[in-house]
Formats: structure tokens, C-alpha cells, sequence
């Protein structure tokens, strides 16, 4: 027969083994619930993502419309690697996007006014007198040896003079990104990996560009290639919010532990000239 005290160890084991039995049982149960709750996101994205791609392949009422999204599908990746990896300043990302969509801005205005400019008139408009007449054009005088047409523009230095060497051209493509820009303004590191990105996909952006004739069509492509970059752009900058981690250091943390414990201490801040 167990005596009281056997009597009292048992019952608290019983109920020690209850309660353990109620926590492994509660662990599984928030366990499947967790996987099922995470299954279900998973298959909600698989159907977004199903309905967006089937959206993405129906054609849009403008043509230009058209030739922007399938230039997008080659730029926009591109694009995106080189944003996500601009992580040490902010200032970095917005200059990458600013000269990027300057530069895209001025690659396409010329082609714009050009395919706007009015053709030459035909050779077959010209009276066919006018080709048969001769043309005597008197554009000079005679230089020292009597040779015909000469024009003296004075001295360039033929003779005797040391070979001057020539600068380097400057960049073309930086040329067409930064014009109408403000250097000081935007920081260098965004603004040359916006260079690196611009010359990757300038050819895509041209090609499309260039097969448009209306103008409708050109300015649509124009205009919503700019706004389609900046709404890419507050994507890659979302998903850098949530990615990166908070930014410390171990004596924030010393610091901000000490505070957190009551002993906080007001710092005078007069003396930094604030």
C-alpha cells in the first residue's frame, strides 16, 4: 500500500505527464496549422502569378503599347539587378534611376524628330533644265603656285610644327545620359553603374523604338517607358525595405540596452553646434 507522501509524487507526475502531453499535441497542431496556412499562400501566389502572366499575353488595343512590353521583358531584368545591388546609400539608387531615364530620354527624342522631319524633295522634281545647264562656281582665287580654287584660311602650321596629341573623345553614351543634367547633384557611383545598365540596353530600346511610324504609337512607347522604370523602381525599392537588415552596431546595441534598463542618461548636445 503506498503511504501519502508516494500518493502525492504520483499524482503530480500524472499531472506533469497531462500537461506535457497537452503541449506536444498543441506544437503539432500550430505546426500543421502553420504549413497549411503557408501551403495556402504559396498556391495564392501560384494563381496571381498565373493570372498576371495570362493579362501579360493579351495584346493591347496600341501597337506601341505592345513594343514597349516586350522591350521591358529584356531591359527590366537588367535594370533590376543593378538597383537591388546598390545598397550603401539611397542617394546611389536615385541617381542610377534619374540618369537612367535621362539617358533614355534623350536616346529617343532625336529618332523622334527625325522620323517627324519632312523628306527631301525627289531628284525627279528638279526641271530638266537645271541638270542640263553648267554650273560655274567661282570659290577662290589663285595660291602661289597658280593652282586654281584655292582658299587661304592663313596659317594652320604645315611646316615645322610638333605634332599635338589629341584629347580622347569623350564618351558618347555618358554624353547622352547626362546631358541636361546636374553632376553635382547625383552621386557617382549610381550614376556609373547607370552608364554600365544604359549601354546594355540601349540596343533593345533603339530597336523597338525604331519599328513604330505612328506618332501616336512613338510617343505612347515614349512616355510609359519612362513611367513603367520608375514604377519597377518602387518595387525593387520595397522589397530592399524589407530585405536588408537594420543597420547597428555593437555599442548601439550596449547603449541601447543600458537605456532600455532605466539608467538613461540625457546628453548636453549645445556643444556640437546644432
Amino acid at each position: 500500500m503506498m503511504d501519502r507522501q508516494e500518493m502525492i509524487e504520483e499524482i503530480l507526475l500524472r499531472e506533469n505527464i497531462r500537461k506535457i502531453i497537452k503541449i506536444v499535441i498543441s506544437k503539432r497542431e500550430q505546426k500543421a496549422l502553420d504549413e497549411e496556412q503557408l501551403l495556402r499562400s504559396v498556391v495564392r501566389k501560384m494563381l496571381k502569378e498565373e493570372k498576371v502572366a495570362v493579362a501579360d499575353d493579351a495584346p493591347h488595343e496600341k501597337t506601341g503599347i505592345n513594343y514597349l512590353r516586350t522591350t521591358l521583358k529584356k531591359i527590366i531584368p537588367s535594370i533590376k539587378d543593378v538597383y537591388m545591388s546598390l545598397t550603401t546609400d539611397e542617394e546611389q539608387r536615385k541617381s542610377y534611376i534619374a540618369h537612367l531615364i535621362n539617358g533614355i530620354d534623350n536616346l529617343l527624342a532625336p529618332i523622334e524628330i527625325n522620323a517627324d522631319a519632312p523628306e527631301a524633295a525627289p531628284e525627279a522634281a528638279l526641271g530638266e533644265g537645271d541638270l542640263e545647264e553648267d554650273v560655274v562656281v567661282s570659290i577662290g582665287g589663285k595660291d602661289e603656285t597658280g593652282e586654281e580654287g584655292f582658299i587661304d584660311i592663313g596659317d594652320i602650321g604645315l611646316e615645322g610644327e610638333e605634332e599635338v596629341e589629341e584629347e580622347e573623345p569623350e564618351d558618347e553614351d555618358m554624353l547622352t545620359m547626362t546631358t541636361g543634367m546636374n553632376g553635382d547633384e547625383h552621386d557617382e557611383t549610381g550614376r556609373n553603374a547607370a552608364l554600365a545598365t544604359f549601354k546594355q540596353i540601349q540596343g533593345n530600346v533603339v530597336d523597338d523604338f525604331e519599328q513604330l511610324a505612328a506618332d501616336e504609337d512613338r510617343e505612347l512607347y515614349h512616355d510609359y517607358i519612362k513611367t513603367n522604370i520608375l514604377l519597377w523602381k518602387d518595387r525593387f525599392e520595397d522589397a530592399l525595405s524589407v530585405g536588408l537588415p537594420e543597420p547597428t552596431t555593437p555599442e548601439y546595441e550596449k547603449e541601447k540596452e543600458h537605456i532600455s534598463g532605466g539608467d538613461k542618461e540625457e546628453v548636453d548636445i549645445s556643444s556640437f553646434g546644432v
